[in-house]
């Protein structure tokens, strides 16, 4: 990415004007030369749209959840799991709204599609989806826990910031197969590096990084700011400005305490150091890291279970 590119609210809608408009364009071809990227599912996207109207009803929010009988089935089951807190006491999706609160059911559903997207049946490959699935349920985690710590506004979304900020490699591994692997091989070669380092092996070997695959997919989705500035930005948080800063920066340092917790390795020997600004802005004294760490990692054991993950 140019170096000197600051984001704010005002140029949102810009976050690949990283890349100059013929490497946009350019990436753009390579993603959707095989099958094009794929659409989110239609109950998903109507959901996320009816966060933002006001005058959406909880009525609404059922009928179009119960559009997917396998959804609903799936989103009352989190919602009775221990990490939800439901205990087998909510037996409608009417219930779980009114338990849970709409932010929460929106980050089920989102949360639900992306598990989904994560373990759908694909050829055989090196890029381990397993340990990518812990690693974002973990960031997730972190991220929210974080920002109960920092008494933030955006808790929900932070954790679904955290749960899609990597999104840009499962692309890579889906559209870029013949590139990953090299990638990977790459990778393996290596005993230890930097985020810095491997962004820039990203960069050679992939035509793009895995920040700036993610801000494709997320504009085409058309994602909530926080999200999409999160994936753009996770790993450069003192380029974003502004109100969206505080939940790239949540996510950003909980991106660096999951790897430094060593949950969901994909790249052995990667070290990734928080941000001074971050740490600044966090304010919690360096002491208390390492119990964050291990909430995260009890809470990510329990999440796990919520979707049926061991």
């Amino acid at each position: 990415m140019p170096s000197g590119c600051t984001l704010s609210v005002k140029s949102l809608g810009r976050f690949t004007d990283n890349l100059c408009v013929n490497e946009r364009e350019a990436l753009g071809i390579r993603i959707s030369r095989a099958v094009g990227l794929p659409p989110l599912p239609h109950v998903t996207v109507q959901v996320m749209r009816l966060i933002d109207d006001p005058r959406a009803s909880t009525r609404d929010f059922e009928r179009v959840i119960t559009q997917d009988a396998a959804l609903a089935s799936k989103v009352l089951r989190m919602a009775n799991s221990a990490y939800y807190g439901g205990n087998g006491r909510i037996a409608t999706v009417s219930r779980a709204i009114a338990v849970l609160g709409l932010n929460t059911i929106r980050t089920i559903v989102m949360a639900l599609t992306f598990h989904a997207m994560v373990h759908a049946r694909q050829r055989k490959t090196r890029f381990n989806r397993q340990e990518y699935w812990k690693h974002s349920l973990a960031t997730a985690i972190a991220s929210k826990v974080l920002a109960r710590l920092k008494r933030s506004k955006w808790d929900e979304e932070v954790f679904l910031a955290g749960l899609l900020h990597d999104i840009g490699k499962l692309i890579a591994d889906q559209f870029l197969p013949e590139e990953m692997e090299v990638f990977i091989s790459r990778c393996a070669e290596i005993t230890s590096s930097t985020v810095d380092e491997i962004l820039d092996l990203e960069a050679r070997v992939l035509g793009a990084t895995h920040p700036e695959l993610g801000a494709f997919a997320a504009e085409k989705w058309k994602l909530p700011a926080a999200l999409h500035a999160a994936i753009a930005y996770h790993h450069q948080p003192t380029r974003v400005e502004g109100e969206l800063f505080e939940p790239v920066a949540l996510v950003h340092a909980a991106n660096c305490l999951v790897h430094q917790a060593e949950i969901g390795v994909l790249i052995p020997g990667m070290t990734c150091e928080m941000s001074p600004v971050v740490k600044e802005f966090l304010a919690i004294p360096e002491e208390q890291y390492e119990p964050i760490r291990l909430v995260v990692t009890k809470e990510v054991i329990e999440a796990q279970s919520a979707f049926g993950v061991t």
